[in-house]
């Protein structure tokens, strides 16, 4: 017989966003059962940087930074060419300065250099990006001794469990959740809310291409995130917004022996020539150079990727850039980079450049001219391409390409949801389902680009404002 068991409130995913909303929600009274697919908790925290962004903190003012959340909101639509969402926006950036200041007040770890600019993404006009000294971790720092706190009161938490459906009560309203444990066996959780924060489909290879106007799969995330939650919510009357709007973070290399999944992002080549001006070029899966390699809009260079074949390039260097050149890979040492050589697939050496290109799939004949015209460039001092930064000819064997691809860590494509975040079903939206964080779409937020901040900030602002929602308090900033 199936088991049911009741709560105030289901809270499904237990990461940025579903972590901080159970917190408040049993703050204020309410039972809440959490469930979540993994075997602990923190979602993508555990393998994210987490920047943050807001206008208008404590932290600005006391370095003398005039910003605002009017501000920020400019920015977000400038850098997102006005593809973003801005009542969700509007929404964000309101929250995002109490935001930094509870994390600063639960004794958030915060990095010494913040906040700054950052050129990663397309950089803020402002300093107003922020983040800790270990990253994700140091958001999880805050919220894990709070959320174990609220499980050894009036929060149930069901680890390995999948939703398998929201129970449609009628229309414009859910019942609660159907899961299945760890052990197979399926459970009914009635409850008068549910909150969605399962995160994306950023993990799961199959279901990416179909949310995602066919771009393959590859980044970092969590084979758990799957988007299970989103089907789910779909399968009830949701529906997805946003699979035009992905825009790939450039670069990344495969873990040997996946298909999809890539290093961490400490472990990413350095390609942002902000901090690391480049030495090598950059060369399609035919051979071809399709940007300068140091353009100093990073969204310039992930459309430039955007339109290559496969979403992959190659970077091609010679023996005198790896001896000379800042490192790469900052992160791996020179056995590292050998053994690479010797056996990874996206790793290539070779004594001329026609053997490289034969060895990574690219034309010879295509592969020698790009280089002999990237060369000419270094001893003109112009390159067609617009580089400026030509440090050195790529002419001293042997020769080394490695395999990039356009990556990505969030999910593009979301559940549509209104203003004050509920899902949209075909009736209009659902009285008691609501949805933050990755879960209603990267592009949400950024649009077709990636704006600093405004995947972690949101996800966490929200989660607390709908864990107060569900307990009918309505009083924090910019109130629902």
């Amino acid at each position: 017989m199936q088991r049911t068991t009741t709560a105030d409130l289901v809270v499904v995913g237990a990461g940025t966003a579903g972590l901080p909303a159970a917190i408040e929600a049993a703050a204020h009274g309410l039972r809440v059962t959490v469930v979540e697919k993994g075997d602990r908790p923190g979602g993508t925290l555990w393998r994210s940087w987490a920047q943050l962004s807001a206008g208008g903190t404590a932290l600005q003012r006391a370095r003398g930074i005039d910003d605002s959340p009017d501000l920020h909101f400019d920015d977000v639509m400038r850098i997102s060419r006005n593809t973003a969402d801005p009542h969700l926006v509007r929404l964000a950036v309101d929250h995002a300065p109490a935001t930094i200041e509870w994390l600063m007040a639960s004794g958030f770890d915060m990095h010494p250099d913040a906040p700054a600019v950052l050129h990663f993404h397309e950089p803020y006009l402002l300093p107003r990006t922020y983040w800790g000294r270990d990253g994700g971790r140091s958001v999880l720092e805050v919220l894990l001794p709070a959320f174990e706190r609220a499980c050894a009161g009036s929060v149930t938490m069901e680890y390995g469990a999948e939703l398998v459906a929201f129970r449609v009560a009628g229309p414009g309203r859910v019942a609660g959740v159907t899961i299945r444990d760890r052990d197979g066996a399926f459970q009914d959780v009635d409850a008068e809310n549910v909150i969605l924060t399962s995160g994306g489909y950023a993990g799961n290879p199959e279901l990416f291409p179909r949310l995602t106007s066919g771009a393959p799969l590859a980044g970092p995330a969590s084979p758990d995130a799957a988007g299970s939650g989103l089907m789910a919510a779909v399968a009830a009357g949701g529906r997805v917004r946003g699979q035009e709007r992905f825009l790939p973070t450039y670069g990344g290399v495969l873990r040997e022996g996946s298909t999809w999944e890539t290093v961490g992002l400490d472990d990413y080549p350095a390609l942002t020539p902000q901090s690391r001006p480049p030495w090598e070029i950059h060369v399609n899966t035919r051979g071809e150079r399709f940007v300068a390699e140091d353009a100093p809009s990073v969204d310039d260079r992930e459309n430039a990727l955007l339109a290559q074949p496969g979403l992959r390039f190659w970077v091609v260097y010679d023996a005198a850039i790896r001896r000379s050149a800042p490192a790469l890979f900052p992160t791996w040492d020179d056995a590292g980079l050998d053994r690479a050589f010797e056996g990874h697939p996206s790793f290539v050496a070779a004594g001329d450049l026609t053997e490289l290109a034969r060895a990574a799939g690219m034309d010879p004949g295509r592969l020698n001219g790009t280089v002999a015209l990237y060369n000419a460039a270094v001893a003109s001092g112009a390159d067609p391409l617009g580089r400026v930064h030509l440090p050195a000819p790529i002419a001293e064997p042997p020769y080394y390409a490695v395999l990039n691809h356009g990556t990505t860590l969030k999910s593009p494509a979301g559940l549509a949801v209104d203003g004050r975040l509920r899902v949209l079903g075909p009736e209009g939206p659902f009285a008691n389902l609501w949805a933050a964080g990755e879960v209603i779409g990267g592009s949400t937020l950024s649009g077709r680009s990636f704006v600093s901040g405004m995947s972690v900030t949101p996800a966490l602002g929200f989660g607390r404002m709908l864990g107060r929602r569900a307990a009918g308090v309505t009083t924090d900033p910019g109130s629902m």
